[in-house]
């Protein structure tokens, strides 16, 4: 099991096989990659190198592949990319992260093929703002579940003003999927946007933990999960949670090859060297002694 210097093991990869997306979402943070890479010149990892870096990867004790975009569905070979994943030996879970649109194209198609389980952004039940809203995306929902992708997880961005009065409603659209309702908090990736729209979740957390007849602690980022009449509402806040960086295990990748060590930070990556295996690893292996814990 490889660690990085501060001394955490790494056992998941998140990787970013495109930042081609379907919406424009207000608090999006596109994986970190905040530049224009020429994506639309054919520079997307392809799912040969993707599937290369996952074994390396693999060989480093990374057992978990969590695939997000950009909106992943839109790339043409996603469920390609999935089956290359799933057929590496040493990968125990796979998992996704969509807006949900085009989920009911493909749900059936991904978990014949190896994915295990799905996030999809819901944030809203009918805001004009918010375009991942039940109204746009329940078929998709629906799909997932039917298809058996579980844990299915319903993450809602809280935003103040606009979405923040919505929580009790989502719980019972996660009710009636057998979903886990994710609360994630605004983070400051857009300082003006940040400003004007955080929402702070300690004072639900703390309705949650009063109302909850189960309380369950992850090992990732210590972050809490309330099981509330029958529904698992798990809280993710990064922005002042201190503890938020001293368990983080993931790695990422972005879209156009290079080793992420931290979403946070644009000073530090790696550009990924597919000459070899040996070089892969050699990336690999610079880009987890790069990371550092960035909320201190």
């Amino acid at each position: 099991m490889v660690k990085d210097t501060c001394g955490r093991e790494i056992t998941l990869m998140r990787l970013s096989v495109t930042q081609k997306c379907n919406l424009n979402c207000l608090y999006c943070h596109r994986e970190g990659e905040t530049e224009k890479n020429e994506i639309q010149n054919g520079n997307e990892i392809s799912a040969s190198e993707i599937k290369r870096v996952v074994m390396v990867a693999s060989e480093l004790g990374i057992k978990k592949i969590k695939i997000t975009g950009g909106e992943p569905l839109l790339r043409k070979d996603i469920v390609d990319v999935v089956k290359e994943i799933s057929d590496v030996k040493g990968i125990v879970d796979i998992s996704m992260t969509t807006n949900g649109f085009f989920l009911n194209k493909f749900a059936y198609q991904l978990k014949s093929n190896g994915l295990n389980r799905i996030n999809i952004g819901c944030d809203s039940l009918s805001s004009s703002i918010l375009q991942k809203n039940i109204k746009n995306i329940e078929e998709g929902i629906k799909s997932a579940a039917d298809a058996g992708l579980n844990p299915l997880k319903i993450n809602m961005v809280v935003l103040k003003g606009i979405n923040d009065s919505e929580i009790n409603n989502m719980i019972e659209i996660s009710k009636k999927y057998s979903a886990i309702l994710q609360l994630i908090e605004l983070i400051p990736t857009n300082k003006v946007f940040f400003t004007q729209f955080f929402f702070s979740l300690e004072g639900i957390e703390k309705e949650l933990e009063r109302k909850a007849n189960k309380i369950f602690v992850r090992d990732v980022n210590f972050r809490k999960q309330y099981l509330v009449d029958g529904v698992v509402v798990e809280v993710v806040r990064a922005y002042l949670n201190r503890n938020f960086c001293k368990n983080c295990r993931k790695i990422r990748i972005t879209s156009d090859g290079f080793i992420k060590p931290c979403l946070m930070r644009n000073d530090n990556l790696v550009k990924i060297n597919f000459n070899s295996d040996e070089a892969i690893m050699k990336s690999l292996l610079e880009g987890i002694n790069k990371r550092e814990i960035y909320y201190k």
